[in-house]
């Protein structure tokens, strides 16, 4: 019997979500020297000096930010697509987003877009390396340091990914990492920060300091999000319940199971969350701890996905890439003339595939700016994430192929 295909995974297994919600019901969630190693372990892993861990990565960029006294009405050079949070905080700050339209061969921003949006406001950009692949970073870093402009990089879809044999997150002044649900390293939420200056960290340790006890409550929802998540991605679950309900609701609502994890809120938040500045726990820190000695495995299974797919879908547009890069894959992007139609082809030969739930942030509607970028309005509405994860069979991977090269023939 051949099963259907799930869109995507997360990385650990169910037993994994089930013993951690058990042990989450009684177990100390707040010791700081635990949540200290777990920090020294990340930045050399990260290949930088210092890490500090936080209860988001909206919250690390957020303070990383604001450690720098960034005068309000400033401009911060930021993604078109990216999570709404980030956003808010920018926003917070009193900062003026300024979007810069993306490269389709990187899916990162258009270097020369860059150098027309700096001005003698712009004090920050936030460069964010979407699904897993790397840009130009020589000419990106050295247009950013050329200005003085403070460099966040977000490599959370992007762990482990290299340009000229470094790894990125250690390019800029920080790096930040997300550690959310159906990433490759996934400690139910938190965002690990890592730098080089020894001043930046102090200051960042003080705010850490004042941050308020961690929410027990809080973190068994997040374990109880992945573990159903992890459930219906279940090749069984998937192929007799899931799978059946995803081609169902697109019959009922053409449209309705186009997004990756579902629809997100839109609406401009008036305040930070509380949540938002509460402690990263330890009992996070002893996940992260196990599954950072697993990632290099997962990646490089994935990498070979990626290759094999590629090679047996010659007439599919994807992103090209650069050259001196290590592109981890962390989802296969691949261009559609009309991605409703090709979900609905490979919907029928048993594969599922989604486009982002990220939000193209560049055009909210309740929020005070937008702007022009038609390149990620182009990934934003045509991408289809192809699924390459590992744990698929050699006859899956032949099968992904053969769906998508007979869909893709009808398109042309």
């Amino acid at each position: 019997m051949k099963l259907n295909i799930p869109r995507g995974i997360v990385y650990h297994k169910v037993i994994n979500d089930i013993i951690a919600l058990s042990t989450a019901l009684y177990k100390n969630i707040d010791e700081k020297s635990i949540v200290n190693d777990f920090e020294k372990e990340f930045a050399v892993y990260a290949g930088r000096k210092y890490s500090l861990a936080f209860p988001f990565a909206r919250t690390a960029i957020y303070l990383a930010l604001k450690s720098q006294d960034i005068p309000r009405g400033s401009e911060i050079i930021m993604p078109p697509i990216t999570i709404k949070g980030i956003l808010d905080v920018v926003l917070d700050l009193g900062l003026i987003p300024v979007f810069v339209d993306i490269d389709l061969d990187t899916l990162c921003f258009d270097c020369n877009k860059i150098e027309g949006s700096i001005t003698s406001k712009t004090k920050a950009i936030l460069i964010t390396y979407l699904f897993g692949i790397v840009p130009d970073l020589d000419r990106m870093i050295d247009i950013c340091k050329k200005s003085d402009i403070f460099i966040i990089e977000d490599f959370s879809q992007c762990l482990n990914g290299k340009y000229n044999n470094q790894k990125v997150g250690s390019f800029g002044d920080v790096g930040v990492y997300s550690a959310s649900s159906i990433k490759t390293l996934d400690t139910y939420g938190g965002g690990l920060l890592v730098c080089d200056n020894e001043n930046l960290h102090n200051k960042l340790n003080c705010f850490q300091s004042e941050f308020q006890s961690p929410s027990r409550l809080i973190l068994i929802n997040k374990i109880i999000t992945d573990l159903i998540r992890n459930i219906a991605t279940t090749r069984i679950v998937f192929h007799f319940i899931v799978f059946p309900l995803i081609k169902l609701s697109s019959r009922v609502n053409p449209g309705s199971a186009m997004k990756h994890t579902g629809e997100r809120g839109q609406e401009m938040i008036k305040s930070l969350p509380k949540h938002w500045f509460e402690r990263y726990t330890s009992f996070q820190a002893n996940l992260g701890f196990k599954y950072l000695s697993l990632i290099q495995a997962s990646d490089e299974t994935r990498v070979k996905n990626v290759a094999n797919l590629k090679s047996n879908m010659s007439l599919v547009k994807f992103p090209k890439g650069v050259l001196n890069t290590t592109n981890v894959y962390w989802q296969l992007v691949a261009f559609f003339k009309d991605p409703l139609t090709m979900q609905k082809s490979m919907h029928r030969l048993g594969v599922d595939t989604s486009t982002t739930s990220l939000e193209k942030i560049s055009s909210l509607s309740g929020y005070p700016y937008n702007g022009d970028t038609p390149n990620a309005d182009y990934l934003y509405n045509k991408g289809l994430f192809i699924p390459a994860f590992p744990g698929l069979s050699s006859k899956d991977l032949q099968r992904i192929s053969s769906v998508v090269n007979i869909a893709i023939k009808k398109e042309l």
